[in-house]
This record gives C-alpha cells, structure tokens and sequence, in this order.
C-alpha cells in the first residue's frame, strides 16, 4: 500500500471508529433500558443478558456501519483540507485517484462486511432475538399484566394480582374471572398466590390456596366455593388437538429471512401474488444498503473537499444531512414500492443513484478532474512605517501591552493595576458558551435525527399496514422528539462540554485565558450555569410537557399500529373493572358518568390472604354525593362458618366518586410530580408497596440533577485530554456517558423491585459522579 493512502486511510480511522461507538451506542439506549429492567427483576445471568445485546446489536451495525464511515470520510479529509495538505498532494502532482483510490477501497470493505452481517448474521440472530424476547415476555408476568391492574391474557380470562415478586415470575393476591368479557362474574378464582410456568409453547399460570367460587345467576342463593392447595390454567399455547389459544410460537417475516431464502421464495411465487412484491423489495434492499458505505464515499470525498473551510462542525452536520436525505428515499422507495407506484429494484436502488449522481456534481464542481491552479502570487503587505490613509501613524504603531491595554478577547473585563474585573456576562463567557451551545446542538441535533430514522425504519411495515393520516405520523414523532430529548439529555450535555472545552485546550486558548487571570474552572463557569438552567429547564418539561406526550406518543402509536387510540390507557378489562382506594374491586356491566350510576354492579372485598371476604352484587347503583345506593341486590359474607346472605332493596356502599372509575391507567411518565406523589401516599395507606412509584418519584428531580452533574464530570477531562484532539475528548465522552447512564438504569431498576431504597436508587448516578466530579476537579491545574 503507497504511503499516501495509508496516510489517508489512518486520517479516517478514528472519526469513523468514534462516530460507530456513538452512533450504536445511541441507537442501543433504549435496548440497554429493556435489559437492565429484565436483568433486575428477573435476576438473569450476565452471559444471559450480554446474548440479549449480541443479538441485538447486528440490525443496528448494519445501520450505524454506513453513517459512521460517511463521518470518517468527511471529518478525516475534512482535516487534512483544513490543514492545507490537500493542496499540497495537488502542488506535488499528486492527483484527485490517490485519494480515491485507498477509500473506495475501504468502503468496497465496509460494504462486504455490511453484506455478510445483513444476509447471514441478521436473519438468524433477529430470529433467536424475537424467540427469546417471547419467552421472556411470556415468563415474566410484567409483561403479561401491570400489578393492580386488569388484563385479558387471552379470550376468556380476566387477570387481576396486587403485587409482584422480585423474581417479575411470582405474585401474590390473584383475582380472576372466568368467562367472556360482557358476561357478569358468575364464575371468580381467588388465590393467594401465583406464579408462571414455561412448557414447550404453552404457558401455565400456577395458583396455590385457591378458591373457586361459582353463582347461580337466576338464584343467588345456589353459590359454591371450592377450595384447592393447588390448580392450574393455561395462559397461552394450544391446549391439545382442538381450538388454539394465544400463542408463543414465532413467525418469520420477510426481514428475518436471508437472501437465497427470499429468492427461492419470489421463484415460487406467482407474478400476481401481491406477496411476491414484498419480497423483491427485501431482496434489492438486502443489496442496496451493503451498497451505501460505497455511495457515501463518493460522495463524501468531494464534498469533504468543499467543506475544509466549515471543520469538523461543518463535516458532522453535512453528514447528518447526507444520512436524513439517504433513509427518507429509502423509507418512502419501500412505501412506494409496496404500493405499486415503483418497481422495487428502483424504489430500494435510488438513494445509492441519488447519491452517486450527487458525488459526479460535486467532483466536477470541485474540478477534481483538471490539474491544480497555481497559487496566486503573494501581496506585500505594507510596514508600519506605511500606515493606511486616514489613520495616525501613532495608532498604526503596534506598540507593547502594558497593564493598561485592553485585554483583546476579554473586551468586558476592567483593570485594576494587575487584577481583573470580570463583569457577571462577560465576552469570554459568551466565547466559551458559544463554542459549548455549537457542540450541543449538534450532539444533540444528530442523536434525534438518526433516532427518529431508525425508529421510522423499523415501523415502516406498520405505515405500509395501516396508512394512518400525516397528522397521525407527525404528532407521534413531535411526542417521540420531547421523550427521546429526556433520555439523551445528560449524554449530550457531557459531550458537548468535552468538546467545546476541548476546543479551546486543543488551540492553546484555555493557556491565554490562564495568562490573563482567568482559571480553569472560571472558564468552565458558564457551562456549569448553563446546565444547572438546563436543569431547571428539564424539571419542567418533565412536569408541564413530558407526561402529555408519552400520552400523546402511546395513543399515536396505537392508531399507527391498527389499534384504538385508547388501547393500552384503558383496557376492554378495565372498562368494566375497577380497583378502588380502599382496596376493593368493582365490576359494572355499564356506566353514565353524566348521572353517575352504574348497572348491574358487584363489589369485591378480599382479605390480607386474597380470599373473598364479602360480595355484594345490585342491578343498579347511583351516586349520592358520598358513596354509592345499591338497589335491588344481595349480600354475601364469607368470614363466618357457614356464612351470611341477604337481599336488600337499598345498600349504602362507600366507593370512590363516578369519574374516578371511568379513568385511565397511567404510567409514572406520564403522570406530574404531585399527581405521582399523592398516588404514592395513596397506596402506601393502604398497603400496597410503593417502591416502584417513589423510584419514579425521585427520579423525576434526580434525573434533572444529572445535566450539571454530567458538566462537573466532563470539565477537567476537557482540559485534561485537549490537545489530544478533539475526538479524544469525544471518546473519553462515550465512555463516561456508557457507564452513566448504564449505572443509572440499574440503579432505577433496583430500587423499583426493592432490592434499594427508592430514594438512594434514583440519586445514587448523581451523588457518585458527583464525587468523582469533585475529586477530579481538585487535582486538576487551574
């Protein structure tokens, strides 16, 4: 290999290296999320959870590989046009092939690597990932139903329980009603306690001490309860040779299949078979985006060219525009390919076209094709001794700077003898705050970008499916953009500070501060004030815009999906169920909250062993300001021996008011801070353990509390680690920000299940990199 494209392809290295650890770990945030919940409460091995990542991590390499090579192609050629040494390859002869050469190459590399991981190791690791994924869904009864909350797990069964075990396996106090949703509980099993069981494709609910209890709807003086230690009912699987229920069985979609497994199926396939298109369309795409890591460096080799002068800002930000551009003309050739309006060798080739097309403009543009101009030549300038017209030749002379002198870049700063006078805002503030605000709002600019791509991507057979309107597609990503900023907000404040202090370490300017008075930690000043605003800021959204849109993002996501926009709020379960404050459970075949009454009502009261204490059932039921008037029902006790019925006209009943039943569930998310804290108190009157809601409750100002916390932390590392280069610091920042964020997502889930208390798992990420913070901030020289 000539030492030219060695010395090239050593320029792109580590752009490329750090934009795929960034751009993976991005898009792997959400995946670390999911795990650590399933790593805590159900206990799983590392080796368990690292497979989980492993087989997540090939669908998003096949997408972050692409991205990361188009910023090392632009950000590498991008400093060696910076620094002149472009020109001086064209002075020495040397033309625009050697540069070329070595990249096409690479990217020839890049896009095999991609082609072997998208037709080989995609399929069966998507494959194994969904399989496994089922099992732990179905084997962990978070998934399967929310603690007091109640559930359909499948036709027939109503699931209710009141907590859960640490293990997410076993709970305690099981409720359920036997028989089809509109029919009223003639049939109800209480138990005192529950657990799951996987066999094969089937999966068993376990009950032990057991009741079943059965009513004569036309005499309910006819009532049995029978007894059992144990009993067993089948959630999901096939029962035997007969009608099916829900199952756990996996079916392979067109993306889980490799490339000779789509063509043998397109052969078999007649040309009229409307499936035969879906199947071309991932057969050229399984082609065309192996096929992007070349597109993007044609492309980018010329216009790294054109962008020497913007640096690597300007790179980074042509690179995100490259990539949008690329993956909204992928996305909408599938829509148009699966609609008819294109033929799908068209539809998924055309962003690679585009591309190519686009890089022959530039080239030529750049006139990559003709020799290098002559440099013009230089124009003396004039001496001292010539001053320029209109100008005294006192103020021409560049006399030395005294104590007096203004202090250039400092222009707020006053003098007193030798000591400076900073004004609360001064210009070096503004300078450095500047040069922080520019690396935020690229950070933070290209986190949402590809979120939102990716995100896209993967829901694009659900756009393809159910057409929802644009009004639909735009308000769920508006809600997804608000969320997604919560997520990523520490990460981006700790590595936009790395780099905008970097900056300045890397070109000596943090020492020409230091020159004229000002230390280190008062440079870093107006960053550390920034976040702790941006802190404030956070707060807020977190109370007065967060909780409506994770509200707005469930419900746009449900009608995206071909559900009602309520599916998931509020459950055809929990349209005739309810759990009031005090403990008992309702049920109402109907309900007008217009006149507040409810028809056909039975009222459950359990014990501390979730054995039915007493049960009362009227035709209708009316609210009277303070409780409930049941008419026209019965009353049946069973903490006697034989127990005790009765019938009654009229029945008071205290109950909780007519729209406290007919409300939604709602998660910590999406509810505000008072709201999350009277509900916490609520339940913790009457028993029920709130770990996961005071978690929730204190992560709403401890995660704030992270944005300055992340500015501390990342400082003396910037000056630390300056003159390495500004990737340096950009490296030392996702390392930081791995291990912050990873930590703070066991820490939460901890105290969720109990294994911390609430208060020290939401603030523990915070008080220990704060020390850290502090720890280094005291060794470094200011």
């Amino acid at each position: 290999m000539r030492l030219i494209s060695r010395a090239v392809l050593r320029e792109i290295v580590p752009p490329f290296l750090l934009g795929f650890v960034a751009y993976t770990f991005i898009l792997l945030l959400r995946t670390i999320l999911v795990l650590a919940d399933f790593a805590v409460r159900r206990s799983a091995p590392l080796v368990e959870v690292l497979r989980l990542v492993a087989l997540s991590l090939p669908w998003i390499i096949v997408l972050t590989l692409p991205m990361a090579f188009l910023l090392g192609v632009l950000v590498g050629l991008g400093r060696l046009g910076a620094d002149s040494e472009l020109t001086a390859l064209s002075a020495c002869g040397i033309g625009p092939t050697a540069i070329y050469r070595p990249l096409l190459g690479a990217a020839a590399i890049a896009s095999a690597g991609v082609l072997f991981l998208y037709n080989v190791v995609l399929p069966p690791a998507n494959e194994s990932l969904q399989r496994e994924m089922s099992r732990v869904a179905a084997t962990s009864i978070v998934n399967v139903v929310a603690p007091r909350t109640f559930r359909e797990p499948r036709p027939g069964i109503t699931f209710f329980f009141d907590r859960v075990a640490p293990d997410g396996r076993s709970f305690d106090n099981v409720f359920l009603k036997l028989g089809d949703e509109l029919e009223p509980p003639n049939r109800v099993i209480v138990a005192r306690r529950g657990g799951l069981t996987l066999e094969g494709d089937r999966l068993w609910l376990d009950l032990s001490q057991s009741t079943v209890h059965e009513l004569d709807p036309e005499d309910p003086t006819r009532y049995r309860a029978t007894r059992n230690a144990s009993q067993r009912l089948l959630l999901a699987g096939e029962p035997g040779p007969g009608p099916a229920g829900s199952s756990v069985t996996i079916q392979r979609a067109w993306r889980a299949q490799s490339l000779t497994e789509l063509l043998a199926a397109v052969k078999r396939m007649k040309p009229s078979d409307p499936d035969r298109r879906l199947a071309l369309v991932e057969v050229h795409k399984k082609l065309a985006i192996p096929f992007a890591c070349v597109a993007f460096a044609w492309v980018g080799i010329p216009l790294a060219r054109r962008l020497r002068r913007g640096g690597r800002g300007g790179s980074f930000a042509a690179s995100l525009l490259i990539l949008v551009g690329y993956y909204i003309l992928l996305t909408s050739g599938e829509t148009w390919a699966q609609d008819g309006r294109l033929s799908p060798g068209v539809a998924m080739w055309l962003p690679n076209a585009a591309l190519l097309l686009l890089g022959a403009v530039a080239a030529m543009w750049r006139g990559d094709g003709r020799a290098p101009r002559l440099p013009r030549a230089p124009v003396e300038e004039a001496g001292p001794e010539a001053p320029a017209a209109g100008t005294d030749a006192a103020d021409a002379g560049s006399a030395p700077p005294t104590d007096d002198s203004p202090p250039g870049l400092l222009g707020s700063a006053s003098v007193s003898g030798s000591r400076f006078r900073l004004s609360l805002v001064s210009l070096a503030d503004r300078y450095v705050l500047a040069r922080f605000l520019v690396a935020l709002a690229l950070v933070l600019g290209s986190a949402l970008l590809l979120s939102i791509v990716v995100d896209y991507v993967d829901q694009l057979d659900e756009f393809a499916r159910h057409h929802p309107p644009s009004t639909v597609v735009l308000g769920y990503y508006r809600a997804f953009i608000v969320s997604i900023t919560m997520q990523i907000a520490p990460f981006a404040i700790l590595l936009a500070t790395l780099v905008g202090l970097g900056i300045l370490s890397r070109n000596n300017e943090d020492t020409a501060f230091r020159a004229c008075g000002i230390s280190a930690p008062r440079l870093a000043a107006p960053v550390l004030v920034f976040a702790i605003a941006a802190a404030g800021v956070a707060f807020a959204f977190g109370e007065y815009v967060l909780p409506f849109a994770e509200q707005k993002q469930e419900q746009y996501r449900n009608v995206i999906h071909g559900r009602p926009a309520d599916f998931g709020i509020k459950t055809a379960a929990e349209r005739n169920w309810y759990l009031a404050s005090d403990g008992r459970i309702w049920f109402r075949e109907e309900a007008d909250d217009r006149k507040g009454t409810l028809d056909a009502v039975t009222v459950f009261e359990t014990g501390p062993d979730g054995q039915l204490v007493r049960r009362t059932s009227a035709r209708v039921a009316e609210w009277k300001g303070d409780g409930w008037l049941l008419r026209q029902g019965w009353d049946r006790r069973f903490d006697g021996p034989e127990g005790a019925f009765k019938k009654f006209l009229e029945e008071p009943v205290a109950g909780d008011p007519p729209r406290a039943l007919s409300g939604g569930r709602r998660r910590p998310e999406e509810m505000r801070f008072r709201e999350l804290q009277r509900l916490a108190r609520r339940l913790r009157a009457s028993g029920y353990p709130t770990a996961a809601l005071d978690t929730a409750l204190q992560s709403k100002l401890a995660q704030p509390a992270m944005l300055p916390v992340m500015a501390l932390l990342a400082t003396p590392f910037a000056f630390r680690i300056g003159r390495k280069g500004t990737l340096a610091g950009v490296g030392v920042g996702l390392a930081l920000g791995i291990v912050a964020l990873v930590a703070a997502a066991f820490m939460s889930k901890l105290g969720v299940v109990g294994a911390l208390p609430p208060t020290l798992a939401a603030w523990a990420p915070d008080v220990l990199f704060g020390l850290a913070a502090a720890y280094f901030l005291l060794r470094m020289r200011t």
